[in-house]
């Protein structure tokens, strides 16, 4: 980040040298280089004093980040204990559900048995016998009672 320079009441060359021609006239030139100096004396403590009130505010930020960095870290720590207590709780009910430690069948991905026996008809080795018919049969013999009534 480019900081501009802080110009001097925002004077310009041409002015500063009006005024350097003012204070030559006013005070003549015996007097020049003791005003300098004491300008010059002025601008180095102004300068201190500003270097001094920099540090300070940089030892100031300092230790409050410090603290900060402390804070995040002990709060990060804290919820690392949370997490580590939450997921052995979690473990602890899964075994505690589970009998032996076994996974439970229904949460173990795997084929589902076929709830309507389809599977079973292409288990049969003979075609022909799957030919015949199931169940009651309609017919004028006496063998069946409700086609005699």
């Amino acid at each position: 980040m480019y900081i501009q320079p802080l110009l001097f009441l925002d004077i310009s060359g041409g002015e500063f040298l009006i005024i350097i021609l003012a204070v030559f006239l006013i005070f003549g030139p015996k007097r020049m280089p003791e005003i300098a100096r004491k300008i010059g004396r002025t601008m180095n403590e102004l300068k201190k004093a500003s270097s001094d009130i920099t540090r300070e505010f940089r030892e100031e930020t300092g230790a409050i980040a410090r603290e900060l960095n402390t804070a995040r870290e002990t709060l990060r720590q804290g919820g690392d204990i949370v997490k580590d207590e939450l997921m052995d709780t979690g473990n602890k009910i899964e075994r505690e559900i589970t009998p032996h430690g076994n996974k439970d069948v229904g949460s173990e991905p795997g084929p589902v048995p076929d709830p309507y026996g389809l599977d079973q008809e292409s288990d049969n080795p003979d075609p022909e016998k799957d030919n015949k018919p199931k169940g009651p049969v309609n017919s004028d013999s006496n063998d069946n009672p409700a086609a005699a009534g």
